[in-house]
């Protein structure tokens, strides 16, 4: 990669600035320490009581960081406003929450998404056992931590990972608190729509020995939570889909007829959850003299899910292409369709998983020589995720009538009678001569005619390890040119491997030894007790979770006999491994501006090897030949180890400045970068379930070769029309030029200000390329097409639409932030921030023309607290607003015609709907050792709404998904020892 061009005006500037302070500084003595080297006698002990004051400690904690930072302190008890790191994290300006089950999970800085923000556990980078490197911050309990940190701008001695920011997680410190603690938390919460409570204990504190050298902080943790989340969703696919009627019309009557643009498919889910979270922190830190500190820190995290799905699904796309006969009915004015030939499915899925991430570092500091300071660290995060218990059974009836409308905030379908179809649809009916075809076995009411015909078995893990190892040597100087000198080096290991086996199969193909298993194999919906679960949406009622469990019991025998003994071809298509080795060094030094400034100004150098496996894939779900069913030529391949090796130089300029006690004004210049997702990047080709072959010498493709032998289907060639989705082991990170500058104000201690303004220009950004046209020996790997020897891939085929993820141009964002906290005599405050942001980016043409905002940022997100404190009760209205994110992007690309639909898809780019809640806490401190409290979480009852944005053919935006979680109450009592 190339250096950024303006590494010269960065180390330029340096030394301007430096030719200033040796002519006009005068020596002067910096106590401050830097950011990763703050020991205990170096921390300012600030005695905590109440909201204030725990908004002060966060404050003089911002104050002591080299960088702009966003810090949540603790009360005098040790509690944060909210349950979860992400909750807390919400209220700070230019921070975003995404909630998944209606908990905050991940966090969104300055407009760029969870993937790129770093996550580190007491300065370690915490691991997480999914594909995308973004960390879910939903098993991290507050009752673990004493600061929550967001740093905004990072210096080279940091880990430059991280174009939006780092959230930097602290584990309670017996020297931070400076005294012996001991508290206890009990607390039931109670959620509407599960209509069950959920216990939680926690206990922590700290500890002093040998004459306050040695310092323990530890916290326990236990919540047992159940939730219950409704969710309607477009299911599966991002696709909507066009629809004319065609029923009895010719070629001319459907040209004329109403068209619109509607769902594709309809889920209806309610997820019944239970988790049982556990968490441990334990922070040993030794200082035996001025010289000398060492320290022993580790957290650990972990919870078992236990969930409970219940959907039913419709699958309107069933209905084919128009002039199949099968699109009865359509309203261009009411955007309401009819179609026939739909499959209607009843699902029962249970869940149950294990994830547990342990984090921990072992490290010192020493003072050699009185001049020299050597810190060294080695830290290790592991993050593994078991899921091997997951079943499913499914009920489905086969063609039926199905009525839809699409909508903002909902999706609308129901089964219809052959007599209400025809009579909304202005057609006669004649029983004896049906206009239907093979539709019209009833109205979907007769459950005798939902057969057992799919059995979902699914185990698999995922591990993520990585192992980093610091050392770090700065100098004091401290003369009228230089303060600081420092020096370091960081080498990374990171191992991430996915293992999934899944059989996915109609048990009636195998075969069954007993009674029971015979007769669940050929049951139906109506052999069960079943019934509508209440408040909700369903259609079809649902039998227990023991009958599930039942079922599954009974026919797991036919796994063998129904899949020859084999994995599914859907688990090994999807595992991998993948080694990641990074290197990096730094110099940096701090340089006096004058007795009331200085600039900090370095660069850093970061390599990365990256290492990834997987298999090419090809399964042929609706593809038969000479009668051998559907599957019978699933393919996997592995693929040769695919590997990438790339470098570049970070440098940075920051300016810290206090012209008086009451301001502080810092700006900066610096770099830094994110590496792809392990989707994006990791080895992997998989062909679509429905492909086409080709006779040898013709074009005359198709989908089924059910004359074929299996020796003359070795001779047919893949289609060029198959779709293809394949990783990209070539991608380089994206790197990112980024500007801030801000002034804080703090006129008193009932007083504060801030505003911020920032702009980061990224380039090499990473965008998703759906459908572009490519010959396979132009892909970013090697795929082994010649040992498919069932049919024909030649190695230069040329296919038509190819999903990949590519480095593409550019993208930039600036915001405003501003920050305005005020404590009146009366006991009156407000706490209060807003951050405003526009973003645009430049995609690959193959994918997008013109320019488009950012996704996964929001333009607007506004924080309020009003409240009112004693000294013994205090009182919060917490509100928060956030406006729309667009989440997902539609292709267009520049062939496309803008007012042509079918081939210009911005109706396609998904977004997350604005948020508006309100939260309500009440703090009453019943003695000087027991506080009292009460939570009120989302007052307004919000969901969490994601629409398609759609266009005059759909009547507007058309629903994606909605997640309705209701409100929750939390009750409990801090008791403090001491």
């Amino acid at each position: 990669m190339k250096v950024f061009q303006w590494t010269a005006l960065a180390l330029a500037v340096s030394t301007a600035f430096s030719t200033m302070a040796q002519s006009t500084a005068p020596a002067q003595e910096n106590t401050e320490q830097t950011e990763t080297n703050e020991t205990p006698s170096e921390i300012e002990v600030v005695e905590v009581k109440g909201v204030k004051q725990a908004d002060l400690k966060a404050r003089d904690l911002e104050r002591m960081k080299n960088g702009f930072s966003s810090v949540i302190s603790t009360d005098d008890l040790g509690n944060f406003v909210d349950q979860n790191v992400a909750e807390s994290l919400r209220r700070l300006p230019g921070v975003t929450l995404q909630r998944s089950e209606g908990e905050g999970k991940f966090v969104t800085v300055r407009g760029l998404g969870p993937g790129f923000v770093s996550i580190n556990m007491n300065g370690a980078q915490m691991s997480g056992a999914g594909e995308e490197r973004k960390v879910g911050l939903d098993a991290l309990p507050a009752d673990l931590l004493g600061t929550i940190e967001v740093l905004k701008t990072l210096t080279p001695d940091q880990n430059l990972n991280s174009i939006g920011g780092t959230v930097n997680v602290k584990a309670i410190s017996a020297f931070d608190r400076g005294k012996n603690t001991l508290k206890m938390r009990v607390q039931d919460a109670y959620s509407e729509a599960r209509e069950k409570h959920s216990p939680k204990f926690s206990l922590d504190g700290t500890q002093f020995f040998l004459d306050n050298t040695f310092g323990i902080g530890f916290a326990i943790s236990h919540e047992d939570r159940k939730t219950q989340i409704d969710e309607t969703r477009h299911h599966s696919t991002n696709e909507m889909k066009f629809y004319t009627a065609d029923l009895g019309k010719t070629e001319e009557e459907i040209a004329q007829g109403d068209e619109i643009l509607a769902p594709s498919q309809l889920e209806i889910r309610r997820e019944i959850a239970g988790r049982t979270r556990q968490a441990a922190a334990l922070n040993l830190e030794y200082k035996p003299s001025a010289d000398a500190y060492y320290y022993a820190k580790g957290t650990f995290t972990q919870f078992e899910d236990d969930d409970r799905a219940q959907r039913e699904f419709y699958d309107f796309q069933d209905a084919g292409s128009v002039g199949n006969d099968e699109i009865v009915y359509v309203n261009g004015a009411t955007k309401e369709f009819i179609l026939s030939d739909i499959d209607v499915f009843h699902q029962h899925f249970l869940q149950e998983s294990k994830n547990k991430t342990i984090t921990f570092s072992l490290g010192g500091e020493n003072r050699i020589a009185e001049r020299f300071v050597f810190d060294y660290e080695y830290a290790q995060s592991r993050s593994e995720e078991d899921s091997t218990g997951d079943r499913r059974v499914q009920f489905r009836e086969r063609d039926l009538i199905v009525y839809g409308q699409g909508g903002r905030d909902n999706i609308n379908a129901r089964i219809l009678s052959p007599q209400e179809a025809a009579q909304i649809a202005g057609l006669t009916y004649d029983p004896e001569n049906s206009i239907f075809g093979t539709s019209g076995s009833g109205d979907g009411s007769d459950l005798s005619n939902y057969q057992f015909d799919n059995l979902f078995l699914e185990g698999g893990t995922r591990i993520d390890e990585i192992k980093t190892v610091n050392l770090n040597l700065r100098t004091d100087i401290f003369n009228d040119w230089l303060n600081t000198i420092k020096f370091g080096v960081q080498v990374s290991e990171r191992d991430h491997v996915r293992d999934k086996d899944r059989w996915s199969f109609d048990p009636s193909a195998g075969d069954c030894s007993d009674d029971a298993c015979i007769a669940a194999v050929n049951s139906t919906l109506a052999d069960y007790d079943t019934q509508i679960p209440s408040n909700s949406a369903f259609q079809l009622p649902f039998e227990s979770r023991a009958v599930v469990d039942q079922i599954v019991d009974a026919t797991r025998q036919t796994v063998e006999p129904a899949t020859n003994g084999e994995v599914s071809i859907e688990s090994t298509k999807g595992d991998y491994s993948i080694t990641e080795d990074t290197q990096a060094v730094y110099a940096m030094a701090e340089l006096p501006l004058g007795p009331d400034a200085t600039l900090i100004t370095g660069v850093r150098w970061a390599q990365t090897e990256f290492s990834s496996t997987g298999f090419l894939s090809l399964e042929n779900d609706d593809f038969e030949f000479n009668g051998a069913g559907a599957g019978a030529l699933d393919i996997a391949i592995p693929l040769p180890e695919a590997s990438i090796k790339y470098s570049e130089f970070f440098p940075s300029a920051h300016i810290k400045w206090e012209p008086s006690e009451n301001f502080l004004v810092r700006a900066a210049a610096w770099t830094s970068f994110t590496r792809p997702s392990f989707k994006q990047a990791r080895a992997f080709a998989v062909f679509d379930s429905d492909i086409e072959l080709c006779p040898p010498g013709s074009d005359d493709c198709d989908d089924s070769q059910g004359g074929a032998s299996l020796q003359q289907l070795s001779q047919y060639v893949l289609g060029s029309d198959n779709a293809l989705d394949v990783g990209n082991p070539n991608l380089v990170a994206m790197t990112s030029i980024n500007y801030d500058a801000s002034i804080g104000w703090y006129p008193s201690e009932n007083l504060f200000m801030e505003a911020a303004i920032f702009y980061k220009d990224i380039d090499n950004f990473i965008v998703d390329v759906n459908g572009i046209g490519m010959a396979l020996n132009d892909l970013p790997l090697t795929l082994p097409v010649n040992q498919v020897t069932e049919f024909v891939i030649p190695q230069d085929l040329y296919l038509n639409e190819i999903n990949i993820t590519v480095n593409g141009n550019k993208a930039s964002v600036i915001g405003l932030e501003l920050s305005y906290n005020q404590y009146f005599e009366n006991g009156l405050f407000i706490q209060s921030n807003a951050t405003i942001l526009d973003s645009e980016a430049t995609l690959d043409g193959s994918i997008r023309q013109g320019k488009v905002a950012l996704p996964d940022q929001a333009d607007t997100t506004f924080n309020l607290v009003f409240g009112w404190e004693s000294e013994t009760f205090s009182a919060r209205l917490i509100g928060n607003v956030r406006s729309e994110v667009l989440e997902q992007i539609g292709s267009c690309p520049i062939t496309a015609d803008l007012n042509d639909p079918k081939s210009c898809k911005i109706w396609g780019d998904q977004y997350q709907d604005s948020v508006k809640s309100l939260d309500f806490k009440l703090q009453y401190d019943i003695t000087e050792y027991a506080q009292l409290y009460f939570d009120a979480i989302n007052l307004t009852e919000e969901s969490d709404l994601r629409y398609f944005q759609g266009n005059a053919l759909s009547g507007g935006n058309i629903l994606y998904q909605k997640e309705e979680y209701g409100r929750s109450y939390q009750l409990g009592v801090n008791i403090k020892f001491y």
